[in-house]
C-alpha cells in the first residue's frame, strides 16, 4: 500500500523544531592547577630561563597564555596558598602567616570555602594531591575543605625520599592518603605526585573533575634523582643542586599532561602553572639557587621578587594560544575565574577579592576589573596602582637567612614599574603625593578587612 504523504503543516512543525532547538551545552571543563614551590620567573624557558631545560610548562604556554604581571598575595608558603584556595586576601582569609607543621596545627578557618568546595556544587570530582600546608587541624585538613582524594603532606617541607620533616622538632612522618598515615620509603616525592594524579585522572576521565596538583618542588632540601642531577653537573654553585628539582617537576607535568592527552581532555582543560612566592635564598635552601628573573630580592620579601612569579592559563577550546597578557593578575584571582569556567555561583555570603580573568585572558583589550593591589607580611607592607608600587620596611634579602630591612630614605621605597621594573630607583622625594595616596590607600584597604573580621 501506497504511504499517504505528511500535511505540509507537520512537514514545516518538525523542520522548525529542529532548526529551532537549543545547541547542547558544551561539557564542563576539567580543571588541573600546577603550583610550584619557591619558583622564581627566571626558572621557566619562557621567561627568559636558558639553563633550565621547562619544556612542558613552556608548552602549556604555547597551548594558552604567559601573565606577565602575576603576583603572589604574600611572599611566603601559606598565606599565599590560602589566598589561591579561597579567592581573598591572606589576611581576610585568616591565615597571614606560616603555618606550623606539627601534626593537628591550626591554620585556615575550616568556615572558609576553598575552590574544591565550589567545584563540589558543580559535581565535580576534586583531589589535591601534593603539600597542603594550610592547617592540619581535623576541620582544616583537605578532606574537610571540599577535597575527595588527599594524597600528600600537611607540612611545609619534608624529606623528597623518607617523607619526614626535619626542619622543626619534634621530626614527624608526614605523608597521608586521606586521613591515613602512609609510608612509601625511597619512592621520590614527585614521583609520588605524578603517580596518584594520574590515578585520579584515569578514575575520574568520564568527569567533571577539579586536581590540585601542589608540588612541593623546587622547595628545599634539594633533593633530585641522579639522573637530573647528571643533567646539571655542569651548572655553577648552588644553581646545580637546585635545577634538578625543576626538570623533575617539569618531567612530571608532562606525564599528567600526557594522560590528559590520552583521554581527549586536553582541549577542554582549564590549565593553571603557578608558584606560590619567589625563590628562596635560606640557609636551609644553601642560598640563592634559583632565578628572579631579573626583580628584586627573594622570598619573604614585599619587592618584586619575593611575590612576581610565573603565571602561565590554558585553556585550548575557548582561549587563545601562544599569547602573553600584560594585565595585573594575583592568585586571589583564580578562585573566580574557576568559578566562571565551571558555571558555580561566587559565595554570598562573604568578599571575594579576586577578579575573574576570563574576559581579558580572551580578549586582551577587556578591562582588568581592579585598580589597586595590597599585601602585608612580617611587618611590610605594599600597594601596587597602575604603574606605581610602594613598599615599606622592605625585606633585603642579602645574607641568606639573616633578614634586614630597607632603612633610612628606603624605608618607603616608590617605584615606577613601567620605567624601573628592578626597583632600583626610589621615586619619594619626587613624588611625595603618590607617597601619601598609596599609603592612605593601604590604610583604607587595612580598615575595611579589619570590619570584615570584626562583623562575623
Amino acid at each position: 500500500m501506497r504511504k499517504r504523504p505528511w500535511p505540509m503543516a507537520v512537514i514545516l512543525f518538525v523542520a522548525h523544531c529542529a532548526t529551532s532547538a537549543p545547541a547542547a551545552a558544551p561539557p564542563s571543563p576539567n580543571v588541573v592547577i600546577f603550583y610550584a614551590d619557591d619558583m622564581g620567573r627566571g626558572d621557566v624557558g619562557v621567561y627568559g630561563c636558558r639553563d633550565i631545560a621547562t619544556p612542558n610548562i613552556d608548552r602549556l604556554a604555547g597551548h594558552g597564555l604567559r601573565l606577565e604581571q602575576y603576583y603572589a598575595s604574600a611572599p611566603l608558603c601559606s598565606p599565599a596558598r590560602a589566598a589561591l584556595l579561597t579567592g581573598r586576601y591572606p589576611l581576610r582569609a585568616g591565615l597571614p602567616g606560616n603555618v606550623s607543621s606539627q601534626p593537628g596545627a591550626p591554620g585556615m578557618p575550616g568556615s572558609e570555602i576553598t575552590f574544591g568546595e565550589l567545584a563540589k556544587t558543580r559535581g565535580y570530582a576534586t583531589a589535591v594531591v601534593g603539600k597542603w600546608h594550610v592547617g592540619s587541624s581535623e576541620d582544616c585538613r583537605p578532606n574537610a575543605q571540599g577535597f575527595d582524594l588527599f594524597f600528600g603532606h600537611h607540612g611545609g617541607c619534608i624529606d623528597f625520599y623518607s617523607h619526614w620533616n626535619y626542619w622543626t622538632e619534634p621530626h614527624v612522618h608526614d605523608l597521608h592518603h586521606n586521613t591515613r598515615e602512609v609510608r612509601e620509603d625511597g619512592v621520590y616525592m614527585t614521583d609520588i605526585i605524578t603517580r596518584e594524579s594520574i590515578r585520579f585522572i584515569d578514575e575520574n576521565k568520564d568527569g567533571p573533575f577539579l586536581l590540585y596538583v601542589a608540588y612541593n618542588a623546587p622547595h628545599y632540601p634539594l633533593q633530585a634523582p641522579e639522573h637530573f642531577r647528571e643533567m646539571y653537573a655542569h651548572l655553577p654553585g648552588n644553581r646545580r643542586n637546585y635545577a634538578p628539582l625543576v626538570a623533575a617537576m617539569d618531567d612530571s607535568i608532562g606525564k599528567v599532561m600526557a594522560c590528559l592527552d590520552a583521554h581527549g581532555l586536553t582541549d577542554n582543560a582549564l590549565v593553571f602553572f603557578l608558584s606560590d612566592n619567589g625563590v628562596s635564598d635560606e640557609i636551609r635552601n644553601n642560598g640563592l639557587g634559583g632565578d628572579t628573573g631579573g626583580f628584586r630580592e627573594a622570598k619573604f620579601s614585599l619587592f618584586e621578587g619575593g611575590i612576581r612569579v610565573p603565571g602561565i592559563v590554558s585553556w585550548p577550546s575557548i582561549l587563545p594560544r601562544g599569547q602573553v597578557r600584560d594585565q595585573v593578575s594575583i592568585d586571589q584571582d583564580v578562585f573566580p575565574t574557576i568559578a566562571a569556567a565551571i558555571g558555580a555561583d561566587l559565595p554570598a555570603d562573604r568578599v571575594i577579592d579576586g577578579r575573574n580573568m576570563l574576559p581579558w585572558l580572551k580578549d586582551p583589550a577587556a578591562a582588568e576589573g581592579r585598580a589597586s593591589l595590597f599585601w602585608e607580611s612580617w611587618r611590610q607592607k605594599a600597594v601596587r596602582h597602575g604603574k606605581w608600587k610602594l613598599v615599606e620596611n622592605g625585606i633585603l634579602n642579602m645574607n641568606m637567612s639573616k633578614r634586614e630591612r630597607a632603612t633610612g630614605e628606603d624605608e618607603i621605597f616608590l617605584t615606577d614599574l613601567e620605567a624601573d621594573p628592578g626597583e632600583a630607583t626610589n621615586l619619594r622625594r619626587e613624588h611625595p603625593e603618590i607617597v601619601e595616596k598609596l599609603l592612605a590607600k593601604h590604610e583604607a584597604w587595612r580598615q575595611e578587612i579589619e570590619q570584615d573580621l570584626n562583623s562575623r
